[in-house]
């Protein structure tokens, strides 16, 4: 078994993720293809907002604007639903079904007791699966509002200003009913009819949808184990597990300070030669960047003593600065903040690199 160092874990983390500078470009292929490879290259997107998720493409591409992101989406090439840990995320289409074949049911047992409540018990959860069906049919697209309108007139009373319409529509999206649709103005979110927006399919069964995800997980998040694919998609330990068998001969078996890891066979070729990439190791994240999300621990990439300075509490993660694998500082635009234990004095060659990802980032 090959040994690695923090800096070759780092390195093959990067790469994976596709933040080693080398993202894919539009030339030759529609934009839409482009980010459709780029979400596929993290797995999934953390999508809950669409600022954020936007700029986590453009992290991982080449060329695109945050149009091409909107385009996509509206073409159905990528798709956001709750899926990941019961948070909304942007993945490819043709991913789309086997991870919720896998974590819609984790979704809603996770959140059964919160929907009883707020009063949104089996039977009423029954009505609104129906009357959703209803409303939606016929390719139609529509706010939350209007979806709680209109719920109204089929019975199924509920208030927009509560946390019923948010968790009512999560138990539809999970029960592989609806998806977001294409955003309205202001970036509102929309709803559709599942089978509508896509070409209608059925889940696949238990065993080849597990089989997607962790072939995804490992393939974005390697070197990592189990327990990081667990606590990245919300499965249970011994999911994470079973999903582990079922792509085991697929996987190297690495070494990390006393830890087996995981990745793809080949993957690693090459990481002890080039610790990090020598052409850009100077990047920006956005925020909820899944480059922070896919294992149970930062503390390889994230010294714990600025933990709080990227997740000061309720689940938001700011902004970050990426200097060889490591999250050095947080930023905003035209505002580079790098944690001053870190990097007291700023080189110039770094400050140059972060300063073209800024202008890139406000081109995009």
């Amino acid at each position: 078994m090959r040994s690695l160092s923090a800096d070759e874990v780092r390195w093959l983390r990067v790469r994976a993720q596709g933040l080693a500078g080398d993202g894919a470009g539009v030339s030759g292929e529609p934009a839409s293809r482009a980010v459709a490879a780029a979400v596929r290259t993290a797995a999934a997107l953390q999508a809950q907002a669409a600022g954020p998720v936007r700029l986590q493409v453009w992290a991982r591409t080449r060329g695109l604007r945050a149009a091409d992101v909107d385009a996509a989406v509206a073409e159905a090439a990528v798709v956001r639903t709750w899926l990941m840990r019961g948070t909304i995320h942007m993945v490819a289409a043709d991913d789309l079904r086997a991870f919720l074949a896998v974590l819609g049911p984790v979704n809603l047992r996770a959140d059964r007791r919160r929907r009883e409540q707020l009063e949104l018990g089996d039977s009423v959860c029954a009505r609104a699966m129906d009357a959703l069906a209803k409303i939606l049919a016929g390719d139609r697209v529509l706010t939350r509002a209007e979806i709680v309108a209109e719920l109204a007139g089929h019975g199924v009373v509920i208030d927009l200003k509560s946390q019923q319409p948010p968790h009512l529509l999560a138990f539809a999206a999970n029960s592989a009913l609806i998806c977001r649709g294409p955003d309205a103005a202001r970036d509102e979110p929309t709803y559709v009819l599942l089978d509508d927006w896509l070409e209608p399919a059925a889940l696949p069964d238990r065993e080849t949808a597990l089989t997607r995800l962790a072939e995804r997980y490992f393939a974005a998040y390697g070197p990592a184990t189990t327990a990081d694919l667990a606590a990245w998609s919300g499965l249970p330990a011994a999911d994470a597990k079973a999903a582990a068998v079922l792509v085991r001969d697929s996987l190297e078996e690495v070494e990390h300070d006393g830890q087996r890891l995981l990745l793809p066979r080949g993957a690693g070729a090459g990481a002890e030669a080039t610790p990090m990439p020598p052409q850009n190791p100077h990047r920006l994240l956005a925020r909820f960047d899944p480059y922070l999300l896919g294992h149970r621990s930062r503390d390889l990439i994230l010294a714990p003593a600025f933990a709080k300075r990227v997740n000061a509490g309720g689940g938001m993660i700011a902004q970050t600065m990426l200097a060889d694998g490591r999250i050095v500082g947080t930023w905003k635009p035209n505002l580079l903040e790098p944690f001053e234990d870190l990097l007291p004095d700023l080189p110039p060659a770094a400050a140059e690199a972060w300063q073209r990802e800024m202008d890139s980032a406000a081109a995009f």
